[in-house]
Formats: C-alpha cells, sequence, structure tokens
C-alpha cells in the first residue's frame, strides 16, 4: 500500500471523498457538477477526481463540496481504491454492526491498521472525520513514511500528538495546504471539497515521489525562508502590510512561499520552510534593523526546522531579498549541510529593486555546490507569475550530480592587464559559435556598476527568447548590439531593457570589475 495503484484507481466507479483545502489554479471549464462553480478554488481537485474515477457525486448532479466526509465514507474511500478485496473475520468496534453499507470497509480498515477507534470500543462511523485524523489515515495508507522536513503550518503544534508526523508528511509534500493565515486547522471537519483536493494531491505526488524517481533521476527539494511563517502575525494580517502577504481564494500565503510551491509543482519537488528557533518581528523597520546587524556581525541565527539533503541532488533555495541581499537564516540553513556535488538555485522576491547581492551570498555559502541561475520576481507581480516561473524551470538544466566537466562545459581563460580568471562556456549552440571566434580580445565598457561590456567580432545565431535578468558571473551575449557582457554585480538597476543570452560564467572572484576604467580591453581564450 505505498500508493495508488493505476489499475485499482480506474476500476473504481465511485468514490466519497477526501482531502484538505488548497487554493486550485489551473483554469476549469466545467467540472461536471452543477453545484461546483468553475471559479472555485476547488473546481480542479473535482474534476480530477471525477475523470480519474476517484470520486463521484451524491446524486442530482451534486457534489455537495461543503459537506463533511464521515469517518466511514473515509474508510469506504480507501477500501473501494483498494477493489473492495474480499474480508474475513470482525473488527472490535460496538458500533458498527454486521451488514452495514460501510462494515466491510471498516473491517478491512482496522485490519490494516489504517483506522482506530476511540476507545471503549467506539469507532464513530457517522462522526465526520477531522482534518488531522483524515491526513493521519492517508499517511498510514502511504506506508507512514518519515516526513523529510517540517511542515509550515504556524499552528501544527496543535495537532494531535498521533498526528504529528502525518501533518508533517503532509505539508512537506503539498498534500495538505494550509486553510487560512497559513494554518492546518486539525481539529476542524473535512469537507467533501478539502478530501477530493488531498485526493488528488496525493494522487499526483505518487507519481513523482522521490522515491519514486528512476536512477540517474533528479531528485529536487525546494527550501525557503519567508516571514510569513517565522512572524507571529495577527490572523487578520493581510497583503496590505509589509508581510509580503498573498492571497490567493481567501488563503494566505506569504510571497515567497507562494513562488516555491509553484516550482514544486512545476518539479515535482518536496517543500521545506526554514523556520528560526526565534520568531522575527512584526514590525518590518525592526526586522531591517535586526537583518542589518546579523550581517554586520556576521550571525547566523539557530533554525528549529532542518532538512536532510542526503536524498536531494537540486536544491531550490528562495527568500524575500533584505537589505539589498540574503536573510541570514538563509546562509543558517546553507551553510549547516553539505552540499558537495548537489546544484543550488536560488530565487527571490523583492519590492522592485532586483535581487541585490543575495545570489553571491547564496554562492559565497553553499561550499562544493553548482549555483544556478536565480530567478528574483516583484512581490506586487507574484500571483501572476506562473508563466514566468515554468519558463525559467523549464530553461534550468536539472541533470542530478552534474559537474562543468560533466556538462561539457569548456574551460576560458579571462586575462584583464595583469589579472587572470577563470571561468567555463556552456555546452550549448550558442557558446560554441562564441568559442570558435577565440581567441579574441574585446575592447568593453565598464557600464552601471554591474557590467563590462564589447561588441565581438562575428554575430551568434541566437536560439530561444533570451531574458532581461542576470546572475553575478554571466558571460552574455546580446544579439541587440552584438555584444558580450560578463555581469559582476546585482546593483540597484538590476532589470535589462535588451535581451542576453547567457553562454558561460566566470568561476573566479569579481571583485578586480567594479575599479576597473570605463574602458579596458579583456581577452578570452580556452585553456588547453
Amino acid at each position: 500500500m505505498q500508493g495508488l495503484k493505476k489499475t485499482r484507481i480506474f476500476a473504481l466507479t465511485l468514490l466519497l471523498a477526501l482531502s484538505i483545502a488548497v487554493p486550485a489554479f489551473a483554469a476549469v471549464e466545467d467540472t461536471g457538477f452543477s453545484d461546483v462553480d468553475a471559479g472555485s478554488w476547488y473546481a480542479e481537485a473535482v474534476m480530477y477526481c471525477r475523470e480519474h474515477n476517484l470520486m463521484a457525486g451524491i446524486g442530482n448532479n451534486q457534489f455537495a463540496p461543503e459537506s463533511n466526509l464521515t469517518r466511514a465514507q473515509l474508510a469506504a474511500v480507501l477500501y473501494r481504491i483498494e477493489g473492495t478485496p474480499a474480508v474475513t473475520g470482525t473488527d472490535a468496534f460496538t458500533d458498527t454492526p454486521d451488514g452495514a453499507w460501510y462494515s466491510d470497509a471498516v473491517l478491512w480498515a482496522s485490519q490494516q491498521a489504517l483506522v482506530s477507534g476511540y476507545g471503549g470500543g467506539l469507532f464513530g462511523p457517522n462522526d465526520p472525520v477531522s482534518r488531522e485524523q483524515m491526513t493521519t489515515i492517508l499517511w498510514r495508507y502511504a506506508g507512514s513514511p518519515n516526513p523529510t522536513g517540517t511542515a509550515a503550518f504556524t499552528d501544527s503544534s496543535s495537532a494531535a500528538s498521533y498526528a504529528s508526523a502525518a501533518v508533517s508528511w503532509a505539508g512537506v509534500n503539498s498534500i495538505v495546504r494550509p486553510t487560512s493565515g497559513n494554518m492546518f486547522a486539525p481539529k476542524e471537519n473535512a469537507t467533501r471539497a478539502q478530501v477530493a483536493d488531498a485526493l488528488m494531491n496525493y494522487d499526483r505526488s505518487t507519481q513523482s515521489a522521490p522515491s519514486d524517481t528512476p536512477s540517474g533521476g533528479t531528485r529536487v527539494l525546494v527550501a525557503y525562508f519567508s516571514r510569513y511563517g517565522n512572524t507571529d502575525y495577527d490572523n487578520d494580517v493581510d497583503a496590505t502590510t509589509s508581510a509580503s502577504v498573498v492571497v490567493e481564494d481567501g488563503q494566505r500565503q506569504g510571497s515567497t512561499e507562494r513562488i516555491a510551491r509553484m516550482i514544486a509543482e512545476q518539479t515535482g519537488g518536496d517543500l521545506h520552510l526554514i523556520e528560526t528557533a526565534d520568531a522575527y518581528p512584526t514590525d518590518f523597520n525592526d526586522v531591517v534593523e535586526q537583518n542589518h546587524r546579523e550581517i554586520a556581525n556576521g550571525i547566523r541565527p539557530a533554525l528549529s526546522s532542518h532538512a536532510d539533503l542526503e536524498n536531494y541532488d537540486v536544491i531550490f533555495i528562495g527568500y524575500p531579498v533584505w537589505s539589498s541581499t540574503t536573510p541570514t537564516p538563509v546562509l543558517s540553513f546553507l551553510e549547516e549541510q553539505n552540499l558537495s556535488g548537489k546544484t543550488v538555485i536560488p530565487f527571490c522576491t523583492h519590492d522592485g529593486y532586483g535581487a541585490g547581492s543575495s545570489y553571491s551570498a547564496i554562492r559565497n555559502s553553499s561550499s562544493g555546490a553548482a549555483v544556478e541561475q536565480g530567478l528574483a520576481v516583484d512581490s506586487s507581480r507574484v500571483s501572476s507569475a506562473q508563466n514566468t516561473v515554468t519558463d525559467w524551470v523549464s530553461g534550468l538544466n536539472l541533470s542530478a550530480g552534474t559537474t562543468p566537466a560533466q556538462q561539457g562545459e569548456t574551460a576560458v581563460r579571462i586575462t584583464i592587464g595583469d589579472t587572470r580568471l577563470e571561468g567555463v562556456l556552456y555546452d550549448s549552440n550558442m557558446a560554441r559559435q562564441f568559442i570558435a571566434q577565440l581567441p579574441q580580445t574585446i575592447t568593453m565598457s565598464n557600464y552601471g556598476g554591474r557590467e563590462v561590456y564589447g561588441g565581438i567580432d562575428q554575430a551568434i545565431t541566437v536560439e530561444g527568447e533570451g531574458q532581461l535578468r542576470f546572475e553575478d558571473g554571466d558571460i552574455t551575449y546580446c544579439p541587440a548590439n552584438n555584444t558580450a557582457a560578463i555581469f559582476y554585480s546585482q546593483s540597484s538597476n538590476p532589470n535589462l531593457t535588451m535581451r542576453i543570452y547567457p553562454i558561460g560564467k566566470v568561476t573566479s572572484d569579481l571583485s578586480i570589475f567594479p575599479d576597473l576604467p570605463s574602458r579596458v580591453e579583456i581577452t578570452f581564450e580556452i585553456v588547453q
């Protein structure tokens, strides 16, 4: 019982339901039920369950999304998923009579150790199933896997002790998501709509879980730090505050968390919230002052959540930009890990000033890892960033365990006066066109405190649409003016007006570039 078996799933003709509240963002034209609006947060889940024969309605073209699911109905859901196997014997409950519509389901679930009663011989078949009960039963059905991180729910501690591991598992793997205010609400009853959503999420997770990754495949963790989840906000905090809270269909999430969830959905990766032992202040000015002190004194805040990265190849690391750089808890997380041979990919949200120097900070704290090109999203545009995230992730090289040599990159020497720097040119058609022109000395202009650029001998035939962002160390080509550039500093002007194409990166220290004259000759040559 390690997941939903497809041969059994498609054999189902009726399922009652199971889930947790989570906003759905995919477009839905027709849910198939008159009481499920196509614009509702649960529309995608209801349609998914109907199309995959995971759950049907209650008759008369009704789904009853806001109705509660009972404990007996939940047992029947899993029993029917398993194909209603024959059962023998009796259960230990005094309130589950023989011959009831749920008798075999409850007997099977109890024999499989999926359900237990209240004590005193009572099961409570007609009682609404709570969110923590539902989550625990689904976790047991999944094989009681050890959670790979700590759930980001602000009220995880209020869950019953028996449900603690299940809640973490469901949160980390996006089976169960917040109801409101990043809360799990363990004692609330699970509705049919919530059940449908969790069933959809679990079904999808069995198709892309890291444990099922074939040999040589890429295992992904999406770790993120957010004020929302590390600050004790009032329950009525909203997106008008400095908390950078995103409200989607009544559900509150931190802006960085929202991007993290988009990436997890795109990659099939696990989620992990970086949590500090001590909460940050609710007043953002106080946060800024504290962050300045931590940076100035080299402080790395203690964390209360930790992740075992041994089973991951690629680690996306997300954060809001504070004081033009990376919040120190993110550096705590990176520096406590063994990142040798792994790939680290930063992403951040900001208030209009770009990534600042945060990518450099990530690189400096990711000892032994290959740090790939990052993504910076304006906090005001997070809700509409799905296409941006999808395009970015699609353009990344997520091959597991890669190194420059394994990727076929070409080592290049960059000479500036008496200084020699090292770099690599990528294994791409555009980079090979540049390599064919080397050695080449380019007269380059030092522009804006962020880049040096100059015209090259021959134009390069471009592929794709290019981008309007850069990462420190990028060697790029711009077809608009046939120039090569080296970007060395995420400045106060990080947004580009002409599209560029990364063809390589400088792997040496970049500190020489800010002090270069306005025009300088730079030689590129292949290292033999």
